[in-house]
């Protein structure tokens, strides 16, 4: 079928066209609201600028396909193939995605709020501006799994309060991400790139981030619960007020961060770099500070009740009104 007796039909009220092929079709600019394409062969076909808003592309293998600037908003893509599609400046708002494929598509400033994105493969999208704020990716056991994002660029994303549940982020580049509010629990970080990156109040309950960078990275009141940071960059990062409880930080690198008033009760800091770190009235109850270095970190008020201190490295360090690990305050 070609474009033009698509369209005539279109025009005269059809909308079902189920499993048409319509391989390198040219529907660029073209009314489609509402039709009906599952299944179809949309391999290639130029979609620009289209209207397709609560479009069912079920099960469609759009692979290749050409959707710079389309509107797709509400619209069925339930296990769509969009391989390696151009979705710059789509809008995918509270469209279904689950279980689609999206690997390396372009989605550069693409607007996804509120999108379903359960189960879906986007690695190595470039999701690098787009708007994600209240999509769902999150895990959900005998149902579906969490998003796959695994070395996607979504430097500069809005993810703000974005569900990421269980989702696979090893690798990416969150890079000036805004990811505030957002819930990142059980998701996968390991090697990700977190620079300058807005997670106040973020969930990160239960997260893998061994060997993550969070350079200069905004975590205030962050959830940290269990998390597991090994060999992460915290280098300047503000983690103030962020609760790390029974959280593992071997080998971490927090030179000149700011930590006032966190918690790491119970949590493993065994040669960690503390260097120079405010830690005003931050609690260790329970730490484990193996050879960790805390040359000239400030513990004004700190909390190391029953904390493991006996090799950790306190050269210059501030313990005014700290409570010492037998309990006693600090002089």
């Amino acid at each position: 079928m070609n474009a033009s007796e698509l369209l005539k039909r279109y025009d005269a009220g059809e909308t079902d066209f189920q499993g048409e092929n319509l391989y390198g079709i040219d529907l660029s600019g073209a009314d489609l609201i509402g039709v009906d394409f599952t299944g179809c062969d949309l391999r290639g076909a130029n979609l620009v600028l289209a209207y397709l808003n609560r479009a069912n592309l079920s099960r469609a293998n759009l692979m290749g396909a050409h959707l710079s600037g389309a509107n797709l908003s509400q619209a069925d893509l339930l296990c769509a193939n969009l391989q390696d599609a151009d979705l710059h400046g789509a809008i995918l708002y509270a469209a279904d995605l689950r279980g689609a494929d999206i690997t390396l598509a372009n989605l550069l400033d693409a607007n996804l709020i509120s999108a379903d994105l359960r189960n879906v493969n986007l690695s190595g999208a470039n999701l690098r501006g787009a708007c994600l704020r209240g999509a769902n990716m999150r895990y959900e056991k005998r149902c579906y799994d969490g998003a796959n994002l695994r070395g996607a660029d979504l430097r500069n994303a809005d993810l703000r309060g974005a569900n990421l549940t269980g989702a696979d982020l090893g690798k990416a580049d969150l890079t000036y991400a805004n990811l505030s509010e957002a819930s990142l629990r059980e998701v996968n970080l390991s090697g990700a790139i977190l620079a300058e990156a807005e997670l106040r109040s973020t969930f990160l309950t239960d997260a893998i981030a061994i060997e993550a960078i969070f350079k200069q990275a905004t975590l205030t009141n962050a959830k940290l619960e269990r998390a597991n940071l090994t060999e992460a960059d915290l280098t300047h990062c503000d983690l103030s007020d962020a609760n790390l409880t029974a959280a593992t930080l071997a080998k971490v690198r927090c030179h000149q961060a700011k930590m006032m008033r966190s918690r790491f009760n119970r949590a493993d800091l065994s040669r960690a770099d503390l260097r120079g770190v405010d830690l005003t009235e931050t609690t260790f109850i329970e730490a484990y500070l193996g050879r960790a270095d805390l040359r000239n970190a400030n513990l004004k008020d700190a909390n190391l009740a029953k904390a493991e201190l006996s090799s950790a490295n306190l050269n210059g360090a501030n313990l005014q009104g700290a409570t010492l690990p037998d309990g006693t305050i600090h002089d």
